[in-house]
Formats: structure tokens, C-alpha cells, sequence
């Protein structure tokens, strides 16, 4: 009765569709300082959504969140969830925080609270598919190109079939690496720009 994906039974939602609410590991990063164990206690909250999010890390063993926020189901109740948190060691040193789901017991960056939802849980706990998963050929195409091109000092979307100058910083043998990169998924977005047209003269 009107819970996630009630009365949905085709594609997969994303989470944009299903207008979630998305908690980030990277936005916890201040309350972890520059402390190694650290116990805090904030609220982040969106309109007419409070979060109240409590962390502690003070045993880095067995570090945990506390959320408490509204269901956005029927049931419009207060829930309070425990999330665990686990760390990894990244090759730059340091700790790298994780949330774990509390559905799947996997390792996530992000948590999804989508409407219909009653919890926080990742990604794969909801079924939830990328946008740009949705997206044809030629959007893929063109979203690689800009990512290129924004690495090689361009507009990125705004002009990702633009060829950039250099950047003073990057090494001329480092630009022409990425520079042959974006210019083959380019001409293969004019391909199937061109092989669209031309279906669409056909039609």
C-alpha cells in the first residue's frame, strides 16, 4: 500500500525519478576533522525534511551513524536507523570512511532515502538505476567527450566537441595521450549523430 515502487513492475526507477534524498559519505568528511576517533552530533535538513544525523567514531572498529528522520511512505513515521561505518586505507594513506547498507551489507559512498521509501539504503538495496543508463548511444558518447575534454582543460559540456589548447601545467606528451582519446570518442558521437539523421530522413 503505496510503498517504494508500489504498483511499478517495468523499468527500473532512478533515483532522480523517485526524487531521493541522497546522503554522501563526502559530506560527513568536517565531522571527522582532523581527530582520528571522532564523536559528533549534527542536522543537515532539506526543506521540510529534517535529518538529524549523530556519528561516532570513537572505536574506528565498530563506528556507526544514527539517523533519525520521517518515513516518505504512508505510514509517515519517525525512524531510527543505525548505520555502520568501516574505513579503508587509500594508497595516498590516511583512512577512506564507508556507510555500510544496512540491507545488502555492502560498502557504499551514498545512501538513498527515494520517495515511497522508509530507510536510507544504497543503491542496489532499492533497485535503483543510473540516468544515464536511460540515455542512447550518442549521449553516452557525448558525456565521455566532455569528460575528456574537461580533462584536457576545456568547457567540458559546454563545448566537448571543441578541440582544447593545452593546459601550461600538463606535459605535451600527457596532452596528446588524452587529446587522441577525445578526439576518437568524438568522431564516433558525429558517427552516430549522422547514422540518427539519417534514420530520421527515413522515417
Amino acid at each position: 500500500m503505496g510503498g517504494f515502487r508500489s504498483g511499478r513492475h517495468s523499468s527500473r526507477p532512478t533515483s532522480e525519478a523517485m526524487a531521493s534524498y541522497v546522503l554522501y559519505i563526502s559530506s560527513l568528511r568536517a565531522l571527522f576533522g582532523k581527530e582520528p576517533n571522532p564523536t559528533s552530533m549534527t542536522a543537515f535538513v532539506e526543506p521540510g525534511f529534517p535529518l538529524t544525523i549523530r556519528l561516532d567514531a570513537s572505536d574506528p572498529s565498530c563506528g556507526f551513524l544514527e539517523l533519525v528522520h520521517r518515513t516518505r511512505d504512508d505510514r509517515a513515521g519517525i525512524v531510527r536507523d543505525r548505520i555502520q561505518l568501516v574505513w579503508t586505507v587509500p594508497t595516498y594513506g590516511g583512512r577512506r570512511w564507508w556507510f555500510v547498507c544496512p540491507r545488502t551489507d555492502r560498502r557504499t559512498s551514498k545512501l538513498f532515502l527515494p520517495d515511497g521509501g522508509a530507510h536510507f539504503w544504497s543503491r542496489q538495496a532499492y533497485d535503483l538505476a543510473y540516468a544515464c543508463q536511460r540515455d542512447d548511444r550518442f549521449s553516452r558518447l557525448r558525456r565521455r567527450a566532455a569528460k575528456l575534454n574537461a580533462q584536457l582543460g576545456g568547457d567540458g559540456s559546454e563545448s566537448w566537441d571543441i578541440p582544447p589548447t593545452k593546459p601550461k601545467w600538463m606535459r605535451w606528451r600527457t596532452y596528446e595521450r588524452k587529446y587522441e582519446r577525445w578526439k576518437r570518442v568524438v568522431e564516433k558521437a558525429n558517427e552516430e549523430f549522422m547514422v540518427r539523421a539519417c534514420r530520421l530522413q527515413l522515417t
